[in-house]
């Protein structure tokens, strides 16, 4: 079993990249045990409930990391995208929707540096574990394709799910989703986030059965600009 230690953790919130304002991560991921004991049983029994998500996270305070925070609070819908490893492509990537539940900006003493501390539930979305497709990076050409990947097949009770996040803007950005049952042919676009021209986030899915086992992402920049972003994607 693999070991590795955490240097290069990503930390993408909405439309921004916050990990070099962190020290410290935690997502803690849940599914609710419901007691379905009956008359009979000769020992307790549990069925699996809803699954849960949160998040807790420190840092030294910046202040465009801070500005970022206190523009979520009270947003329902941020995209969190957290890459435990790295951000080549191929890393895992676990991503959902959360909303900010508290943030405390200024959590220090005399000498020391000034911290901050946040914390997040989750929003109506399944935690999923998928991996970078796209990894973050400047990108300017009008149209590209990223590197196939064997992702799978989505059974008919599972759903493909993207996570983009663009941290920086400038012009007009398309991004879609394709699959194909071999590794390149006979391609069906799966997902079409939408159009951005500013930075920000946005999480979509498809439900299956979908038999074709390739993936990839594709992207045209229009308007002579340029976009960073990263895109994940991950079967649940």
């Amino acid at each position: 079993m693999a070991t590795f230690v955490q240097t290069n953790v990503g930390l993408y919130w909405g439309g921004y990249s916050l990990a070099s304002s962190f020290n410290a991560i935690g997502l803690d991921l849940g599914s609710a045990a419901v007691d379905d004991t009956v008359f009979g049983d000769t020992a307790q029994s549990h069925a699996s409930g809803l699954s849960s998500v949160s998040l807790q996270g420190e840092g030294y305070w910046e202040s465009a990391t801070d500005s970022a925070l206190q523009s979520s609070l009270g947003s329902d819908d941020t995209v969190l995208s957290v890459t435990p490893v790295d951000q080549a492509a191929g890393s895992p990537a676990i991503f959902t929707k959360v909303t900010e539940s508290q943030y405390t900006p200024f959590s220090s003493t005399v000498g020391d540096m000034l911290a901050f501390s946040i914390s997040a539930e989750g929003r109506g979305e399944k935690s999923v574990a998928g991996e970078i497709l796209v990894i973050p990076a400047t990108y300017t050409s009008s149209s590209e394709t990223v590197t196939n990947a064997s992702i799978g097949a989505v059974s008919a009770t599972q759903k493909i799910y993207g996570a983009l996040h663009v941290t920086a803007a400038s012009g007009t950005l398309d991004v879609i989703v394709e699959s194909a049952p071999s590794d390149w042919s006979s391609e069906s676009t799966r997902i079409t986030f939408t159009q951005a021209a500013a930075i920000g986030a946005e999480m979509k899915s498809t439900a299956g059965a979908i038999t074709d086992a390739y993936w990839r992402v594709k992207w045209t920049v229009s308007g002579g600009g340029s976009f960073d972003f990263i895109c994940s994607l991950g079967i649940t």
